[in-house]
């Protein structure tokens, strides 16, 4: 699973790059420190420092700029010892919940004072994201996931520190709708770099 979603970021990174090979290109790693709200945050209340994204911009203009964005958060918590009901099973033991998120989005940024070192910039990513989530406890093993349609508003900070490089501060929140699993949303603060090429 995990070679899989990590050929599936590999690729579209790629194929965006190779289309858009022509202008000014920014590429961005950092890394996710995640908190889960609503239904996440009710199935898996602790947050997840196990995350990480990239994203491809092309600079349509000074200001604007499109691409694509991928992401990996892993959520996990361990439950006490207890009895749980799902449905009209009771359970009991300790449980160990995992969920595993992956957004792949198209995205759109909005850059203020594109000629400054400090760069704030807002942006909007339309898409999908693949949810995991699975719940063990003893030898039972519980697994769902589907596919979701996703909404992510962003806010953040570029610096530029040299010329092609910059440090970069994103407060991200995801939104899968659609699925068998409701709504899952998520915070993200994402720190890393970007070089442009």
């Amino acid at each position: 699973m995990k070679k899989i979603i990590a050929l599936v970021i590999f690729c579209s990174l790629v194929s965006v790059t190779s289309i858009f090979s022509q202008a000014e290109n920014h590429l961005s790693i950092q890394y996710d420190m995640s908190f889960a709200t609503g239904d996440m945050g009710s199935y898996i209340s602790a947050g997840s420092f196990r995350g990480a994204s990239a994203q491809y911009r092309y600079a349509v203009t000074d200001n604007i700029l499109v691409g694509m964005d991928a992401a990996w958060n892993v959520f996990y918590e361990k439950k006490d010892y207890d009895s749980y009901t799902s449905g009209t099973q009771t359970l009991t033991g300790v449980q160990y919940r995992y969920q595993n998120q992956v957004p792949l989005l198209a995205a759109i940024d909005f850059v203020f004072m594109s000629e400054k070192k400090f760069q704030p910039y807002l942006g909007l990513g339309l898409g999908t994201m693949y949810s995991e989530r699975s719940t063990q406890m003893g030898i039972w093993y519980v697994e769902e996931n589907p596919w979701q349609f996703a909404l992510k508003p962003e806010a953040g900070l570029m610096y530029n520190m040299a010329t092609g490089s910059a440090l970069k501060l994103g407060f991200k929140y995801y939104a899968g709708m659609g699925g068998d699993l409701g709504t899952q949303g998520y915070f993200t603060i994402s720190l890393g770099f970007a070089f442009k090429f």
